[in-house]
């Protein structure tokens, strides 16, 4: 299985609708595969947000009992053909009155930081020039995401600040970076690595984990992001 297999079979697999090797063979790939297991991740994360967030009501018990004796009484009505089909319109637009007016009736609950965040459009973008403290960098962030479930995030690297970002890398305990960098990219964390960067130490693009994109100039992106797309800016 391919990249592309993955993606016309994720949201099957999602559902649980795939045969059993056809779901083996795509959690194999995932394994294999960094960006398969992002889009996997974020795809998986908002369909949890999305269940969560859905309500159902159920019609009260008179109103079903009422409706299926109208439904069988107009089906035994052979005479009133017109009549049986307005009752079966009467009872669906009474059954959508029912929930609509449970609806109405649920308590008022104040937004999660989630629905805050993307209320108030919250971007912000973090600019990491240096390999000094890269740990303490991805903690910030994380901490960001804490508090701010929906905030969105870009983390742009050059110079020394793309090290983090290479396959292997390790901070000064020797643990790699890529679980953490895997983790905050599931929340929606987008890192960008500076071009001229790598074009100047000779980095070719396949050195950087999957969750890496790459864009022309890392100064220039971060102005792109402040005066076009409206980001705050914090220098790690």
């Amino acid at each position: 299985m391919n990249c592309q297999d993955l993606h016309r079979l994720v949201h099957a697999y999602l559902d649980q609708e795939l045969d059993l090797m056809t779901s083996l063979d795509l959690e194999a790939h995932l394994k294999d595969c960094g960006a398969c297991r992002v889009q996997h991740a974020k795809l998986r994360a908002l369909r949890d947000i999305e269940a969560q967030q859905l309500h159902f009501h159920a019609a009260p018990e008179p109103l079903k009992t009422r409706i299926a004796h109208d439904l069988r009484a107009g089906c035994h009505n052979e005479a009133a053909p017109q009549l049986r089909a307005w009752r079966a319109a009467t009872a669906v637009l009474a059954l959508s009155l029912a929930a609509l007016l449970a609806w109405i009736a649920l308590p008022v609950t104040s937004p999660g930081p989630a629905q805050l965040a993307a209320r108030s459009g919250e971007k912000m973008v973090y600019h990491i020039a240096s390999d000094a403290d890269v740990t303490t960098a991805l903690r910030n962030v994380s901490n960001h995401l804490a508090v701010s479930p929906g905030a969105r995030i870009i983390v742009v690297a050059h110079n020394n600040g793309v090290d983090f970002l290479l396959r292997g890398a390790q901070d000064r305990d020797g643990s790699p970076y890529a679980s953490s960098i895997l983790q905050l990219a599931t929340q929606g964390v987008d890192f960008r690595v500076c071009q001229n960067t790598l074009t100047r130490r000779q980095i070719g693009p396949d050195a950087l984990v999957p969750e890496a994109h790459l864009v022309p100039s890392g100064i220039a992106e971060i102005s792109r992001l402040q005066t076009q797309e409206g980001y705050a800016y914090m220098k790690l």
